[in-house]
């Protein structure tokens, strides 16, 4: 008896053991496993589709093909990443590719230029901007390319739809008034109401994971900078200041850094600096014509870091 009584207790020490390892090595991953940066590099005439890592290391090139790829922007769970191609023809359209740069398929299959593509924070829908009426306006569609919505009707052009964190509004930009400003209306079209107020042009929203922000660029004082505004329309700050053309901000998933493009050091590059504006630094400046960062949703899933992983959370481009 004494003796089973002993295996027995081994036994469970072992296991509370194992328990205890299995359990650090799994915060261990999660911890490991990081977000990343989507982006663009190549010339003005052609682009293709890299990720990164935030820090600037790791560099992936995902597509490599003699066409102009841009605009990437991730799906809510990590796995595939939209996109812009003119690969089926003289025209731009919507993309949807896997993670890894396999599978692209073409969502719009539409022959006028489309562009800006954003998830729904479901991951359900994609929303972009489409000329296919004679005039950009805001569309969403399926993630299958199904059940095509058209969500404005003006003679502006409503362009770079950006989806709210809890998938009830979209913010874009129009034409709409003088120069352009940034709109938010609610993800079916309705209740259009005016965001930014500036004489001169406003685009590239992008909301704060918490949704109470969205970040711009501006071009204000002959240079882009990024900016930040409530949803409301109040407390509106210049973050970078910096007379450099910043443009394409994106959030972390935690909404304590903005990436962005920049072109401060001769060529645009991709920074990172704290959301307050302060402590940018470059992660990207070898690249040509890096641009358009996109930072995927926060990982959540077991996996080693800078490897797969299935990822979550709520960013965009501009040629």
């Amino acid at each position: 008896m004494r003796i089973q009584l002993k295996a027995s207790n081994k036994l469970r020490k072992n296991f509370v053991v194992f328990l205890l390892l299995g359990a650090a090595v799994l915060i261990g991953l999660i911890l490991g496993a990081e977000a990343q940066i989507a982006f663009t590099s190549g010339t003005p005439e052609k682009q293709d589709i890299y990720v990164m890592d935030p820090d600037g290391k790791n560099v992936k090139q995902l597509t490599q093909d003699e066409f102009y790829d841009a605009e990437p922007v991730w799906s809510p769970d990590g796995k595939q990443i939209a996109f812009v191609s003119d690969r089926d023809g003289f025209f731009f359209e919507i993309y949807v590719m896997s993670a890894d740069g396999k599978q692209p398929i073409n969502l719009t299959q539409h022959p006028v230029d489309h562009g800006g593509p954003a998830w729904s924070p479901d991951g359900k829908r994609i929303a972009f901007s489409s000329f296919r009426h004679g005039n950009p306006e805001v569309y969403v569609i399926n993630a299958d390319g199904t059940n095509l919505t058209r969500l404005t009707d003006h003679p502006g052009a409503d362009i770079y739809p950006a989806w709210s964190p809890d998938g009830k509004q979209i913010a874009f930009e129009s034409t709409r008034v003088f120069g352009s400003d940034l709109f938010v209306m609610n993800a079916d079209g309705t209740n259009i109401r005016r965001v930014t107020t500036s004489r001169f042009w406003d685009t590239d929203p992008a909301w704060s994971p918490n949704g109470t922000q969205i970040a711009f660029a501006s071009w204000r004082d002959k240079i882009w900078d990024i900016y930040i505004i409530n949803v409301d329309g109040k407390a509106e700050e210049n973050l970078t200041n910096s007379k450099s053309e910043d443009t394409h901000p994106t959030w972390s998933p935690d909404g304590k850094r903005i990436a962005y493009s920049s072109k401060r050091d001769g060529l645009y590059g991709i920074y990172v600096m704290n959301a307050d504006g302060n402590a940018g630094v470059a992660i990207a400046v070898d690249l040509h014509w890096a641009r358009t960062p996109d930072w995927s949703p926060k990982p959540l899933a077991v996996s080693p870091k800078r490897k797969s992983s299935t990822l979550w959370g709520a960013l965009k481009i501009k040629r």
